[in-house]
């Protein structure tokens, strides 16, 4: 069973970062990330395991996504769909499409315990050397 509580790192070709998302019992997920990015959408388990994983990612302005995407000047909405092994992957690299690239996600189950929020930080990046 998939309800619970999960955290979450991520990668594409621009940057790396982390999140949250819990799935409730009627699968209902929220969550966010470190880019002030939130999640809603659903998860739903198979018979075998395998989740269908539909997000609704509301994007801050300003807010370059790691998979190619360059910053907007207005806050926008983007939709994610995945079909994910058992437990997300249980810490193992999934790619997941996200046009114009792809993000490789690894997801654990954390504790129902857990207090977790989005961060607002973003990881510093060194300055490109002059010529």
């Amino acid at each position: 069973m998939i309800v619970g509580k999960y955290a979450f790192v991520y990668c594409g070709v621009n940057d790396v970062g982390s999140g949250w998302f819990a799935v409730g019992r009627d699968g209902s997920v929220t969550g966010g990330d470190i880019g002030n990015i939130t999640y809603e959408g659903t998860a739903r388990e198979g018979d075998d395991g395998w989740i269908t994983l539909d997000l609704e990612l509301t994007i801050p302005a300003g807010t370059t996504l790691v998979q190619g995407t360059t910053a907007q000047d207005v806050p926008h909405i983007r939709n994610i769909h995945a079909y994910l092994p058992p437990l997300f992957g249980d810490g193992h690299p999934q790619q997941i499409p996200a046009s114009p690239g792809v993000v490789t996600i690894m997801v654990k189950r954390v504790s129902d315990d857990a207090a977790l929020q989005p961060v607002s930080v973003r990881l510093w990046k060194a300055p490109k050397p002059s010529a």
